[in-house]
């Protein structure tokens, strides 16, 4: 199983909306890079089944993300208050392009 940057972003938005055991294994072998023989060790469960659970965490990050979109609007928004802070965008744009970010229907 490869560690990926993008499912690290979406562990952040939507890791409340996991199981705790989902939830910790990710976070042992996201954030604090515990192999999936360490995590299996720690949880007294196999290799195979830690990498299960990681896999069903992910997936359902990854179903989260496709129905609600958070994480990618998250990351427009930061990216557009960075490029206000350096002053690349004017306040009208901004507020422009937040409004449309957050404004699409996407189920939410």
């Amino acid at each position: 199983m490869e560690k990926d940057f993008n499912t690290v972003l979406l562990l952040d938005t939507y890791a409340g909306l996991l199981t705790e055991k989902q939830r910790r294994l990710c976070d042992m072998y996201y954030n604090q890079d515990f192999s999936l023989a360490e995590i299996a060790e720690i949880e007294n469960t196999t290799r195979q089944a830690a990498m299960d659970g990681i896999g069903k965490a992910r997936s359902r990050l990854q179903a989260l993300e496709k129905s609600l979109g958070l994480s990618h609007r998250r990351q427009r928004t930061l990216e557009i208050l960075e490029r206000a802070r350096s002053g690349q965008v004017q306040m009208d744009e901004m507020i422009s392009e937040l409004s449309d970010i957050w404004e699409q229907q996407n189920g939410v």
